[in-house]
Order: C-alpha cells, then sequence, then structure tokens
C-alpha cells in the first residue's frame, strides 16, 4: 500500500444529481447531445480509460456490481476489483472477489490491492459512507444535462455531515460537462472551531 494511493470518485449522473434512474435505469446516461453543425472541440476532460490507466484497484457496492455484471459487458479489465458485500457472490470476472468490514477497513483493502496507483471507489453507498469518514480525496463528476426528477438513486442522499469541497478543474465533455472537486479536510483547534485543511498535493 502506498501512501500516496488516492480513494477517487469517477462517474456520471443528471444535473439533478442522479446516478440512476427507477429501477437501476442507466439509460438516460448515453441519449445523445443536440446535434451540432461541427464537430466537437477536442476535451482535455479526463476520459475513462485515461482514468483507469491511473487506478490500481476498484471498490464497489454490491449493487453496482450486479447492474454492471447483469450488462454483460465488463469494462474494468483484469483490474482488481473488490466488492462490498456480506452475501455469496458470482464475481463478473476472474479479478473480481468479495470483501467485508466498515469503509475504513475496505479502504485499507482496496489500497493494498492498488499498490502504487490509485483506488476507484464506485457505487453510491459506498461513495457516501467514504465522504462522511473523511476517506474520498477527488470526485471527477459528468454532468449529463437532463433532470430525472421523481424515482431514482441520487448520488449524495442519506449524506451524514457537511463536506466541503474544492472545485480544482472543469471541462466540456461534447454535450456534457466534466467537474473535479476535492474535499478540505476539518480540523478542530484548541478553541473548538473548524479550521479547513487544504487537499494534499496531487
Amino acid at each position: 500500500m502506498s501512501a500516496s494511493s488516492r480513494v477517487r470518485v469517477y462517474l456520471a449522473c443528471s444535473l439533478d444529481g442522479f446516478i440512476a434512474g427507477p429501477g437501476d435505469d442507466l439509460s438516460f446516461l448515453h441519449e445523445p447531445g443536440p446535434e451540432a453543425s461541427e464537430p466537437p472541440a477536442p476535451s482535455e476532460a479526463l476520459g475513462f480509460d485515461a482514468f483507469m490507466s491511473q487506478v490500481g484497484a476498484m471498490l464497489m457496492g454490491r449493487r453496482t456490481h450486479d447492474v454492471i455484471a447483469g450488462m454483460g459487458v465488463w469494462g474494468y479489465g483484469d483490474t482488481p476489483v473488490l466488492v462490498a458485500t456480506h452475501r455469496e457472490i458470482e464475481p463478473a470476472g476472474d479479478s473480481v472477489r468479495a470483501v467485508t468490514g466498515d469503509i475504513e477497513s475496505l479502504i485499507t483493502k482496496a489500497k493494498e490491492a492498488a499498490g502504487d496507483k490509485d483506488v476507484y471507489l464506485d457505487g453510491g453507498d459506498l461513495i457516501r459512507q467514504g465522504l462522511d469518514a473523511g476517506l474520498v480525496d477527488e470526485l471527477c463528476i459528468t454532468f449529463v444535462p437532463i433532470l430525472l426528477g421523481g424515482e431514482g438513486i441520487r448520488l449524495f442522499d442519506g449524506l451524514s455531515d457537511r463536506t466541503k469541497l474544492e472545485f480544482v478543474e472543469h471541462h466540456r465533455l461534447g454535450h456534457m460537462l466534466q467537474v473535479t472537486a476535492r474535499p478540505t479536510r476539518q480540523v478542530s483547534n484548541p478553541i473548538g472551531q473548524e479550521t479547513p485543511v487544504p487537499p494534499r498535493p496531487q
């Protein structure tokens, strides 16, 4: 496990914060953007392949694993994937294994598997647990220009505490907008006030 290994979130969601619609529907993520008379300009946004090249292991929620496995295409190659679950699992690939424990121990296991690379944290519940525990180093979120409303799974519903963020990058990605933010750590000073701690250098 490397001390420099980061815990990172990389996902897409609707503008009103849904990562899935009713019944784990993800179709809104793949809807085409408005037609343009000119091809989109080159983007400095972080693409999935470039992101995965920096990842040494994934820590994934059981529900997320089951939804992705059900699509029939496993897009993570031989990257070690740790699935947080208390139930038996039928792994989607040879590099997938089940793990148990609280969020601190799960992330420790994922960092051990990641070596000198980063940990990719995926799944709404795990992401919220990681944020509440102060263990997430970076969120890279691509916003799809659609409002789902109604029912579904919102990324940040259920956070137990306020989390301050610092925006560090934003880029157009076709018809979408990718935003990168880093949580600012909080420490108590001698008189009990909260003092922000700048994100660690990347």
